[in-house]
This record gives C-alpha cells, sequence and structure tokens, in this order.
C-alpha cells in the first residue's frame, strides 16, 4: 500500500460547522464506508445511500452501536432519472450541513464497441444527480450560512484516458464544477472541495483488476478521504492526490488550478459589484 501523510483536522470545529446531519451518497462500500465511519466518530449523523438496502442497514447499524449516531439508508440507484431530487427527499426534515458525491468507478470499456446505454447511466450518476443534489442542499446551506459539499472526483478527469472516455470527461466536469461553486459560494461560508482521487483498494477495484494485479502503488480509502474532509475544513478548492504518469507535477498543478481560480473570484467582482 502507498502511504499518504494525513492533514490535521480539528473534528470539534468540523462537527460544529457541518453537523449535525451529513448525506453520503454512494455509502455502502469503499471510500462512503469510509467518509461514514470518520463522520460517525466525530457525533455527525448519516443519511447513507446506495443500491444495496442491506449494506447500508447493516454500516448504519454498526455506527449507531459504535458511536451512538442516528441514520437513515434510503436504497437508491444514482444512475435513474431523478436521483438527486430522491436523494433530497430522503434528507428531508433534517438540519443537513454536509453532502458528499461518492458516486463508484466505471468499469473500463471500448466506446465505440459498447452501446451508449452505459455512457448515458454515467452520465446520470456524474452529472444529472450531482447537478440535483448539490443545487438543493446548496439552497439549504445559505438558508442556514454555512455548510458543506465534498465532490468525490478521480485523477482521470485531469486529462483523457482510453477505455475512460466518459468517466474521465464526467470526472472533469465533477472537478470544475466544483471549483466554480467554490468560487461562488466559498466567501459566503460554503465549503466546496473536487477531490481528484487516485486508485485505491476499494472492494471496486478488487472486482475489478485481475487476481495478480499489483497493489503496491494503490492507496488506503481511509487514508485519502481523511485528507478529503480535512481539505474541506480548510477552504481548499481542489485535493490532487499524486497518481499516475507525470504524479510528480500534480502538486504544482492544484496550486496553479488555485491560484487561477482565486483570480476569477476577484475578476469577476468587477461585474458583480463585490
Amino acid at each position: 500500500m502507498r502511504a499518504l501523510a494525513p492533514l490535521p483536522l480539528d473534528k470539534a470545529a468540523f462537527r460544529e460547522k457541518y453537523g449535525p446531519w451529513a448525506v453520503i451518497a454512494g455509502a455502502s462500500e469503499g471510500t462512503g464506508e469510509c467518509y461514514a465511519r470518520e463522520l460517525a466518530e466525530m457525533g455527525i449523523n448519516l443519511v447513507l445511500i446506495s443500491r444495496r438496502q442491506s449494506a447500508l442497514d447493516e454500516l448504519g447499524q454498526k455506527l449507531k452501536s459504535e458511536f451512538g449516531v442516528d441514520y437513515r439508508a434510503v436504497a437508491q440507484d444514482l444512475t435513474e432519472e431523478g436521483a438527486g431530487l430522491r436523494i433530497l427527499d430522503a434528507a428531508k426534515g433534517l438540519d443537513v450541513g454536509l453532502y458528499i458525491s461518492n458516486a463508484g468507478a466505471d468499469n473500463f470499456v471500448s466506446f465505440f464497441e459498447d452501446s451508449t446505454e452505459s455512457a448515458h447511466r454515467l452520465v446520470r450518476m456524474n452529472i444529472s444527480t450531482l447537478i440535483d443534489a448539490t443545487n438543493g442542499f446548496g439552497k439549504g446551506f445559505l438558508s442556514r450560512g454555512k455548510g458543506g459539499i465534498i465532490v468525490m472526483a478521480s485523477g482521470a478527469g485531469l486529462g483523457g484516458q482510453p477505455n475512460l472516455a466518459l468517466y474521465s470527461a464526467t470526472k472533469a466536469f465533477e472537478i470544475n464544477f466544483a471549483e466554480s461553486l467554490w468560487g461562488e459560494y466559498h466567501e459566503r461560508g460554503i465549503d466546496v472541495i473536487g477531490i481528484a482521487a487516485p486508485i485505491m483498494r476499494t472492494p471496486m477495484l478488487l472486482r475489478t483488476v485481475p487476481a495478480d494485479f499489483d497493489l503496491s502503488e494503490v492507496y488506503e480509502p481511509a487514508d485519502v478521504t481523511h485528507n478529503a474532509l480535512a481539505g474541506l475544513l480548510a477552504g481548499e478548492p481542489l485535493q490532487i492526490v499524486p497518481d499516475g504518469p507525470g504524479q510528480e507535477k500534480q502538486p504544482q498543478v492544484q496550486a496553479d488550478r488555485k491560484a487561477r481560480l482565486v483570480a476569477f473570484v476577484e475578476f469577476n467582482k468587477m461585474f458583480t459589484g463585490g
């Protein structure tokens, strides 16, 4: 496994800013489960959403027993039409301070040899569902004067990749969407961060790769999700976990993207009057 230095995280401050409820779309395993566990440790109640009701119930009961948090478990396929609106319904009546969009990875496909239906499912999951859910929760955050959004994107969104055409493209949307929302709302108390996530030792990965796949260079998902939570509280718009070809340049890419974004925030103030 590949080591990732943990970033400092003030858990009391995090709970105060983003509690008392968090919603995790894609919560049943892997990074979603890691997010749920660390938030539960902080005493934040959870709305757990994914396709498998039994897995959600098992996770929710485990976290309630261990940490005393409340939870709702709602089965929802994130690729369905209207999934984002049903995520909002799942959290109705709760004081939600954090939304985590944690849609799972897609399998390798050859675009011209595959049907477009899988591509459209990916667009619904990573774009349409994200749009509807973040718009609804964001309205609530504006009313309460604080809140946070984590968009779990991928390093694949930093550039095109063979056999990941739609996945790469939708993850690029997620990164730019998160950065743009940060630029619009971070000065109004709403924190948004996009995570250009690396390859991680998740159940999805283990189901996808060959049995002899070399796991020595993959990351532990709990390390990545911890740093994502820390980055959100620190007010960062983007977090790139170094991975793949050109990874030595990626810290500078992250810094350059933030500098560009901050410059555009100031530039746009000339048009909006502040």
